[in-house]
């Protein structure tokens, strides 16, 4: 019996994840992904419509994760210090917090995790999500596939996602 695989691609809300996930639908239609959304309570209303039109380009349903604490709760823990590049308690507590308990019963159950992760070719400055866990396989499709910022935005001009 193969082991039990789930392949996973969490949306921000902005271009990079949304071009993506159009992406890993047009060139990998094999691969069943599940896409996510963790919500950090201050999101615009915009936010939430546009990922209402993804659901629609994608044919899929996006899951919403809602962290435990939402962000003003994290903003008094920091005593009012606003997050920022350097600090990104944001990212770690409304963000990675969330996914990590959404995973860790899927890993813990011996699943294997794909998470594809939006990461274009021209950043590399930039790492992405550091898997803790050896069932947890961080992709970065655009990296690989050497796709930089004009490539998502003709990406997503083709899908009509955004009005540029």
């Amino acid at each position: 019996m193969a082991a039990a695989e789930r392949h996973v691609l969490g949306l921000s809300g902005g271009r990079d994840s949304a071009a993506l996930a159009v992406h890993m639908r047009q060139y990998h239609p094999e691969i069943d992904i599940e896409y996510f959304f963790t919500d950090t309570g201050k999101e615009l209303p915009e936010v939430y419509e546009f990922l209402g039109r993804l659901e629609g380009v994608l044919g899929k349903p996006i899951k919403r994760l809602n962290p435990d604490r939402d962000f003003d709760f994290w903003l008094k823990q920091y005593n009012s210090f606003l997050p920022s590049a350097q600090t990104r308690w944001c990212t770690r507590q409304l963000k990675l917090r969330p996914f990590e308990q959404w995973i860790r019963p899927m890993l813990e159950g011996g699943t294997t995790v794909y998470s594809y992760v939006a990461i274009r070719s021209d950043e590399e400055y930039r790492e992405g999500y550091s898997s803790k866990h050896d069932n947890l396989i961080v992709k970065l499709p655009f990296k690989e596939a050497g796709i930089d910022k004009a490539g998502v935005l003709e990406i997503l001009a083709k899908t009509m996602v955004f009005n540029f």
